[in-house]
C-alpha cells in the first residue's frame, strides 16, 4: 500500500509508517519515531481482537480514506469510542478510554512494518483492572 495523495508533513525525529485495515478500505499514516513502546491489553475486547496498542497524539495521525467504513462500537463506560472497518471486521484504531480526547490508540498489527524502529518494548497493561492499573500508572503512551 503506498500512502495516498495527503502530503504527510515532515516531523524532524519521526517516520510516516503506513496502516490499513485487512480489506484496505481504511488506510492511514502514523508518524512513529525509532523507539517505540507497544501496550498488550488483556481486556475483553484487546485480548480477543488482538489488538496490540500504540498509543499516539493526534498530530501523528493521518487517515487517509474510509471513515465511511468504520464503524463505532461503545461499551462498559462508553467512553472509548473502538471503530471497526465494516466490511472486514478488524479494530485498526480506536479513540481510548484513558485519552478520549487528541489521541488514538492504533493497533500495531495494522501497520505495514516497524523494521526501522532501534527498539521495541511491550508494555504489559492490566485491562480487566482498569481502574487500578491507570492509577497505578501502568498506561504507557508511546513516544
Amino acid at each position: 500500500m503506498t500512502t495516498s495523495h495527503v502530503a504527510l508533513p515532515d516531523l524532524p525525529g519521526r517516520q510516516w509508517v503506513d496502516g490499513s485495515c485487512h480489506c484496505e478500505n481504511v488506510s492511514f499514516s502514523i508518524a512513529l519515531t525509532q523507539n517505540l513502546t507497544i501496550s498488550m491489553c488483556n481486556c475483553g475486547i484487546c485480548y480477543k481482537s488482538g489488538h496490540q496498542e500504540l498509543m499516539m497524539p493526534e498530530e501523528f495521525f493521518v487517515l487517509h480514506r474510509g471513515q465511511e467504513f468504520l464503524k463505532p462500537y461503545r461499551f462498559g463506560t462508553k467512553i472509548a469510542d473502538h471503530t471497526f472497518c465494516v466490511v472486514c471486521g478488524i479494530m485498526p484504531f480506536y479513540r481510548p478510554r484513558s485519552h478520549p480526547e487528541g489521541f488514538f490508540s492504533v493497533n500495531a498489527r495494522c501497520l505495514e512494518s516497524l523494521d526501522f524502529a532501534d527498539s521495541i518494548e511491550y508494555a504489559e497493561f492490566d485491562g480487566k483492572n482498569w481502574e487500578q492499573s491507570i492509577s497505578a500508572g501502568q498506561h504507557k503512551l508511546t513516544e
